[in-house]
């Protein structure tokens, strides 16, 4: 084979490593390449796969000497006599002193790592407390290495601060064997299940050079990619006098690199952490090894023996081209993403720029999106029309209070939504988000019926499985169960469920639906004033088509006991459905309407609460005659001329034969899933199409698998959806299509 063609098949066994975990046989094959052929192909997997901003750690030796363990290396055994220091866990002023060091240095993570086999119930204490300092004192993640930790050991640490747990396997099943008879790989493999069980990352590696064969180097790299360890260390033996390998005679330069190269191969997507042993290693060697998969390094000394310095690090991996500080690393370090831990942040992608259905990420991937970034980019990334209108208005008037003030763009704005309204709907109150605009919504329902002489009527009735926002009240009307906000159940109040209408969108209809809600009205008259609903699709909870039946029966039975009928289409106005408004599928007028979303077409934020003469002039003549609400940002000039070009878009072009044809497709798409085991239900509406399967879903794992696919999709709970622009491409739906379809796939099938 042609050394070319040798490289090649060493980078596709990469590529199908990204995908499964090789097997024994595949991977063993790599030892017939030569060393040159390895690290080629691990310089170009290195480029393609793993991540360009090299990461450091700093460490601190917070316990040292007197192990009970036998393990044949290392010079913390009491077994061995090799001069260490020996000292307890240390205090928290000296953790904290070394802690603010390793941040001064431009570190964001650092490590506390204790000899033994394990910590005593009285040192976890007081490590949980020396992690409290250092997180109270520092920005730093917090990681640990602590021996062979219990479930609940680990948990209590995990709930101070400490989101990653290291626990090497330091060699293959089979050679650790002959190295410690104290414990075993499989101890090992247990702490680290202990620790991803609650909550934390695992960073696990290995010692190279303690007489292993090459084929025991890639059983240990085989292990970690099987366990889906990310952050694996890389460190050299450097005998020390005193233990039992003492004589053991030092690896080669070559055998180094060819190392590095194979664990790299093997796994295409960890950060290869340099550890121990590197600072015996010549400049050139260490360039080469940080060019062929080392992407990390603990930064300083290690436990027992002298690390390189910081700055002479970075100089290093800037040459081979990594960076040592980006916006992920910022990120990790402030931000506090949606629905996400501040400890251990979900990875996140960089966007940079975006146009039509697609995302462009900031080393110029493109990412065809699935979601309408959480279903509000209906008309596309950086609709030209709706740029300018932006642009045009911020060097006019960028903002003005709405009280005692009006401005065109707010007028213009409400002469196009007054045109797409129904008729009825003829008030508008602009609001700055969904949430909000179905706080306003919900006030304004309270003030009818106040207004009204009905001092009682301050209740709301909703149907399970909805969702509304993550606002306080609008959390209160979304499903108590199946919603995302249980958690704050206790302290929200107590709303009036009612079950979720069985019959579907496109099937039969059964009267049995309604029946609970009219059981409602007429017991509870007195205390309900409106009841909210999603019209025909529940969002953000279920993802549910229900039969526009149930809306028909829910206005006639709202007529019948003068309870306002509160329409939420933030996620589905401006035809989602294959409608103008999800309500017209029912062909019914709600009392009040709330429009977000799509609304601005996603340029920026905006919602607005519609409703009719019958309810504003209600609250308007009766005390304190004037609905009482004023957020800082309403109506502001720059959203409202968004607004106004995003719906000159909307009525310019016939998008319900767009969404028709995004409809027939998913159909046909999506289909193939229905046959397959796992898979609950598929259906689709409108723009809309959804897989319920019974594998709940798990981002941290899935975002990489629909980025590597091209798309980006987010599902939430047992729900794999997608919602895309309404100017997606055929070709591009049917990327997306299909990349949905093999990752959702591979899920339920546990490939992945």
């Amino acid at each position: 084979m042609e050394p070319i063609a040798e490289k090649n098949a060493c980078l596709d066994f990469a590529v199908r490593s990204l995908e499964r975990v090789p097997t024994r046989e595949e991977s063993l094959k790599l030892s017939a390449y030569s060393t040159q052929t390895l690290v080629a192909a691990a310089k170009e997997a290195t480029i393609k796969f793993a991540d360009r901003v090299f990461n450091f750690c700093g460490i601190i030796n917070a316990k040292s000497g007197r192990c009970s363990e036998d393990c044949a290396w290392c010079s913390q055994s009491r077994r061995f006599v090799t001069g260490i220091p020996i000292y307890p866990l240390i205090n928290a002023d000296k953790a904290l002193e070394a802690a603010k060091q390793a941040q001064a240095n431009g570190l964001t993570r650092f490590s506390l790592v204790t000899s033994g086999r394990k910590l005593s119930a009285r040192e976890v204490r007081e490590t949980i407390e020396l992690v409290r300092v250092i997180r109270k004192e520092t920005n730093l993640q917090m990681c640990l290495s602590a021996g062979l930790l219990t479930e609940k050991e680990l948990q209590s640490l995990f709930e101070a601060g400490v989101v990653r747990y290291h626990c090497n396997l330091e060699s293959s099943e089979s050679h650790f064997g002959k190295l410690c008879s104290t414990h075993t790989t499989a101890d090992k493999v247990k702490t680290l299940m202990n620790a991803r069980a609650v909550g934390m990352d695992v960073c696990s590696g290995g010692i190279i050079g303690m007489g292993e064969s090459e084929s025991d180097r890639i059983d240990l790299a085989l292990q970690l990619r099987a366990l889906n360890v990310l952050s694996i260390p890389v460190n050299i033996l450097s005998p020390i006098a005193g233990t039992a390998l003492e004589h053991q005679p030092l690896l080669s330069d070559e055998e180094i690199l060819r190392s590095v190269a194979l664990f790299r191969l093997i796994n295409p997507k960890a950060q290869l952490r340099f550890a121990g042993g590197r600072a015996r290693l010549s400049r050139e060697v260490q360039k080469a090894a940080l060019e062929c998969g080392i992407n990390a390094a603990i930064a300083g000394d290690m436990l027992t023996t002298k690390g390189s310095a910081i700055d002479a690090d970075r100089e290093l991996v800037s040459e081979v081209g990594y960076q040592t500080q980006d916006i992920k690393t910022f990120d990790e370090a402030h931000l506090w993403h949606p629905y996400a831990s501040a400890t251990l942040p979900p990875p996140v992608n960089v966007a940079a720029g975006g146009h039509g259905a697609r995302i462009v990420l900031e080393d110029g991937r493109e990412l065809i999106d699935g979601t309408s970034s959480w279903w509000c980019a209906a008309f596309g990334y950086n609709r030209p029309e709706i740029v300018e209108a932006i642009q045009k208005q911020a060097s006019k008037l960028t903002h003005v209070m709405f009280a005692g003030f009006t401005h065109q763009p707010a007028v213009e704005l409400a002469k196009r939504l007054t045109r797409l309204l129904p008729e009825k709907l003829t008030k508008i109150f602009y609001a700055d988000s969904g949430s909000v605009a179905v706080e306003v919504a919900m006030k304004l329902a309270v003030q009818y019926q106040l207004a009204k002489g009905r001092k009682t009527r301050t209740n709301f009735a909703t149907i399970r499985k909805g969702y509304h926002g993550d606002t306080w009240n609008a959390m209160g009307v979304c499903d108590p169960v199946a919603g995302m906000h249980g958690f704050f159940s206790g302290a929200l109040q107590k709303r009036i469920f009612i079950d979720e209408p069985s019959s579907v969108f496109g099937g039969q209809w059964d009267p049995g639906d309604i029946e609970e809600l009219e059981r409602v009205f007429d017991a509870q008259q007195d205390e309900i004033c409106a009841l909210i609903l999603e019209p025909i699709v529940q969002g953000a909870s279920a993802m549910r088509f229900y039969h526009p039946q149930f809306l028909r029966e829910a206005r006639r039975l709202c007529d019948k006991y003068d309870i306002l009928l509160i329409a939420d289409e933030i996620a589905t106005g401006f035809g989602r459905t294959g409608k103008r408004f999800a309500c017209d599928w029912a062909e019914i007028v709600p009392d009040i309407m709330t429009l977000g979303k799509a609304l601005t077409g996603g340029a920026v934020t905006l919602s607005a609460v519609c409703t009719s003469n019958a309810v504003a002039d209600t609250v308007s003549c009766h005390a304190p005659n004037a609905l009482m609400h004023g957020p800082t940002f309403m109506a502001n000039p720059i959203a409202c001329a968004a607004a106004v070009a995003a719906m000159d878009v909307y009525m310019s072009e016939d998008w319900e034969a767009k969404v028709r044809r995004i409809e027939s497709e998913l159909k046909k798409g999506l289909e193939p899933l229905r046959k397959v085991s796992g898979v609950k239900d598929v259906r689709v509406l409108g723009a809309v199409g959804v897989v319920e399967t019974e594998r709940a879903a798990d981002n941290r794992i899935l975002a990489a698998q629909f980025v590597k696919e091209g798309i980006w999709v987010r599902p939430f709970g047992n729900i794999f959806y997608v919602m895309p622009p309404f100017v997606i491409e055929p070709d591009e739906l049917q990327t997306l299509i299909v990349g949905f379809v093999k990752v959702t796939r591979n899920w339920v099938e546990e490939k992945i």
